[in-house]
């Protein structure tokens, strides 16, 4: 049975190094990739003046 969803999907093709640091950027601040994504959008239509959280440091550096 098909699953049933209120939007139908988008899908966008981050290269798999950007897709696994924004997976790690999310999990560090308690986030899910979706929550993020729909709130750079919402900040970028300009619905808010907010940004989703991120980390304190660029994901993916040595220490």
């Amino acid at each position: 049975m098909p699953s049933k969803h209120r939007h139908p999907a988008a899908v966008y093709r981050p290269d798999p190094e950007l897709h696994e640091r924004a997976k790690a950027a999310v999990t560090e601040v308690g986030g899910t990739m979706n929550g993020h994504v729909l709130g750079f959008l919402r900040w970028l239509v300009g619905d808010t003046d907010e940004l989703p959280r991120r980390p304190p440091r660029r994901v993916g550096d040595r220490e």
